[in-house]
């Protein structure tokens, strides 16, 4: 048995959610990513290096979420789509690609509203004291047509509580909780991590799915191109 739990895991771990994107490998099945820095002669790129020398094309990316991470390019000679060609030393590097998770397409659910309410209840005492009173929408109940577990897909396993004015509502949610709700990128990169071993998102720049770049949290070494970029 326990052998069997050891495998169902590894085989988890190592799920390749990006197989149906047409990416760069080399002959031992590794994606090659590209990046373009002003340092020469770098031999690893760091995230945290990165979150402090940050450029202009890469603060937008930072308002949404503020964990360091390094950004790559999929393709030899592609274009931000923001602002182009950017001038630079170019570097490679070759990850397996179970280590990426599509974070737009998000195939596990990481981002659902079942993953917010389980995190919440382990980080915010007052939401776990809140469930107390809560009750739990389950498919095996039936519901009237307007009750909100019916109302709501895939709801089975979230909690809601009658609001006084507001009526039924979902416990994640309720306003009395949204400052307190955690960043998604943030949740999905340490789930992605933790069940997958992820260490990057890979995702379509400006929603074009031609123009697909990787944002990687972790340090990774990495080789200088013997030719230029562009």
């Amino acid at each position: 048995m326990k052998l069997i739990i050891e495998n169902f895991r590894k085989f988890l771990a190592e799920q390749n959610f990006i197989s149906d994107i047409p990416l760069e490998q080399d002959e031992e099945g590794n994606i090659i990513l590209y990046h373009v820095s002003g340092a020469e002669d770098i031999e690893e790129l760091d995230p945290d290096v990165a979150a402090r020398n940050l450029k202009n094309y890469t603060t937008a990316e930072y308002r949404t979420w503020d964990r360091p991470r390094v950004f790559f390019f999929t393709r030899l000679g592609q274009e931000d789509t923001g602002i182009g060609q950017i001038q630079g030393v170019p570097y490679r590097v070759r990850l397996r690609p179970d280590q990426l998770y599509p974070i737009m397409e998000d195939p596990a659910g990481l981002s659902s509203k079942q993953e917010q309410q389980n995190w919440m209840t382990e980080n915010i005492p007052e939401f776990a004291e809140k469930m107390k009173e809560a009750q739990k929408c389950s498919n095996s109940e039936r519901y009237g047509q307007y009750h909100i577990c019916s109302k709501t897909p895939d709801s089975d396993g979230l909690y809601f509580t009658d609001e006084r004015f507001a009526g039924k509502i979902f416990l994640v949610d309720n306003p009395k909780f949204h400052h307190l709700k955690p960043n998604t990128y943030e949740m999905v990169a340490q789930l992605a991590e933790e069940r997958y071993n992820s260490i990057g998102f890979i995702y379509p720049q400006s929603g074009e799915k031609d123009n697909q770049i990787v944002a990687l949290w972790r340090k990774v070494p990495a080789e200088k191109l013997d030719k230029d970029f562009y």
